[in-house]
């Protein structure tokens, strides 16, 4: 309520007071022309005439009382009713405020709530966004990769045909080669084997060429008959005896002895000129019978 509005009830008290003390007066003065009138048309004596007036000033108070109380009263009530009036206007007001502060309040709260929830959205919305472009980028990453992966692994299955070609071709010049090998060898040793019989017969010739030699000049000057004994004989290139001596005996010392100088004797024995065949007769073991 404005200050006009609570000024008004003093205002209209004012005025009231005014009234009443207007009205009282036009009272009074209707009463003194009453009384004049009575006293100049009545020729009565003062005493008999005073009587009346003074009741009907009576009268007129009681009523003047009466109007002042119940003007007063009028005017409490209006007073009271304007002030329970002016109270209920400030309640009312009140209540309006608050109702009104709490709905800013509600609508400042739903603004930042709806602030709030647009700013989550929005958040929402960009992580979103980031998320997707981060998914893009790592499947594009993951074709990258599988795309790799595939060059990879068809750059192996090439260098795996290479290497398993190459593997095949490496085997099958081995095998090529163990057959070509085991060939020569077959032939080496058929050949090996040829040669070493035709070895054997002409070292056999020799030593037998050898034993004939030393049989020539064996002396055996009356020694029992049916002696032999096994003589070991080593020799260098020419046929010059090293060494000669008897591995096993004929049971005849003097027999052993001259077969070991029949040998010293006979030298140079004959031997083959090829180093090959010489090698194989550089120590030769026979049995020597001069009587064979």
């Amino acid at each position: 309520m404005s200050v006009r509005e609570r000024g008004a009830p003093k205002g209209r008290t004012k005025k009231s007071r005014a009234f009443i003390y207007a009205a009282i007066v036009h009272v009074v003065v209707v009463a003194v022309l009453l009384i004049s009138t009575d006293m100049t048309s009545d020729s009565a004596p003062v005493v008999a005439a005073q009587v009346p007036i003074v009741k009907a000033r009576v009268v007129d108070q009681k009523a003047i009382d009466k109007e002042v109380k119940r003007l007063n009263d009028a005017k409490k009530k209006k007073q009271h009713e304007a002030e329970k009036k002016r109270r209920d206007e400030e309640k009312k007001v009140a209540a309006l405020k608050r109702e009104r502060a709490q709905l800013e309040k509600k609508k400042k709260e739903e603004k930042q709530r709806v602030a709030a929830e647009k700013k989550k959205l929005q958040q929402h919305n960009k992580e979103l966004a980031e998320n997707k472009k981060k998914e893009a980028a790592a499947r594009e990453r993951i074709k990258e990769q599988q795309r790799v992966a595939e060059q990879e692994k068809q750059r192996l299955g090439v260098e795996r045909k290479k290497l398993e070609d190459e593997q095949a071709r490496v085997e099958a010049e081995k095998a090529a080669e163990a057959l070509r090998r085991a060939l020569e060898n077959e032939e080496e040793e058929l050949a090996s084997v040829s040669q070493a019989r035709a070895d054997d017969s002409e070292i056999a010739r020799y030593i037998e060429a050898v034993r004939t030699r030393v049989t020539s000049v064996f002396v055996y000057p009356d020694l029992e008959g049916g002696l032999n004994c096994t003589l070991y004989v080593r020799m260098i290139p020419g046929g010059e005896v090293v060494e000669a001596r008897v591995i096993k005996s004929s049971g005849n010392a003097s027999f052993d002895r001259q077969a070991e100088n029949a040998v010293r004797k006979a030298a140079p024995l004959p031997v083959p000129s090829n180093p090959r065949l010489f090698q194989r007769m550089r120590e030769i073991k026979f049995v020597f019978d001069p009587e064979q």
